[in-house]
């Protein structure tokens, strides 16, 4: 009995023990836990954080003046430019100040030029009827006639018009074919024919005799046309005749 006694008493002593050791452990959370309210466990993630916005401000710095310093380089050098393209332009106007009079000169020589040319041109155009008509002035007066009579001429500045009288139609076209033949006639053609009139027959013609009308048409006759349209007010060159031939 007495042990039993015993042992449940030391079983209450150690429980009791045990309950204050339990006890002061709290306490001493308790009172520690206060003091642990303040307290950073982590300062390495704001000394980071800090580093990080130090390094944006420098960054953002940085472009700043970067920026500044491209603006005024390019500032610069536009105004550089700006100087030597004025410079070359000065310098381009005074030599073309010192070139007007000669320019001037040119350009007044190559319009004289132009102008001599154009006049050579012109007086050429101008004396090919003279030149066809010398022409046939000399194949008539050395032309045997065979009985052909020339009776009017009329040279225009791209043809010729004849009226002669023949004794017969093949005469007329043998006297034709041979004028035909001459240097600078494109084309010799008829446009009529009838008998003599009595008065032509009066002045020298044979009774009973052939009058005919014929027209020469001359080189280059299309080059003369259109360049008598563009001088319509210019004198025609002609030239008439009447009278007789071989």
């Amino acid at each position: 009995m007495r042990a039993v006694l015993f042992d449940a008493a030391r079983l209450n002593a150690a429980a009791q023990l045990h309950v204050a050791h339990d006890m002061r452990r709290l306490c001493a959370v308790r009172s520690v836990t206060p003091k642990l309210g303040g307290f950073n466990l982590l300062p390495h993630r704001q000394r980071k954080a800090r580093l990080a916005r130090r390094r944006c401000l420098v960054a953002w710095a940085a472009a700043a003046l970067a920026g500044c310093v491209a603006v005024a380089a390019l500032a610069g050098y536009q105004a550089f430019e700006r100087a030597r393209l004025d410079a070359q332009r000065e310098s381009v106007e005074q030599a073309l100040a010192q070139l007007a009079a000669p320019l001037a000169e040119h350009a007044g020589l190559l319009q004289a030029r132009d102008q001599q040319r154009a006049d050579a041109a012109r007086a050429k155009r101008l004396t090919e009827p003279l030149t066809y008509l010398r022409d046939l002035l000399d194949a008539l007066s050395f032309e045997p006639g065979d009985g052909v009579l020339l009776q009017q001429l009329r040279q225009r500045e791209h043809e010729t018009e004849l009226v002669a009288t023949s004794r017969a139609h093949i005469d007329s076209a043998q006297w034709l074919k041979r004028l035909g033949a001459i240097r600078g006639v494109k084309g010799a053609e008829m446009s009529e024919s009838h008998h003599a009139s009595p008065r032509t027959n009066a002045d020298g013609g044979a009774a009973g005799s052939i009058e005919f009308g014929a027209r020469l048409h001359w080189e280059d006759a299309t080059k003369n046309v259109a360049a008598n349209a563009l001088s319509a007010g210019s004198p025609k060159a002609g030239a008439d005749y009447r009278g007789g031939s071989k």
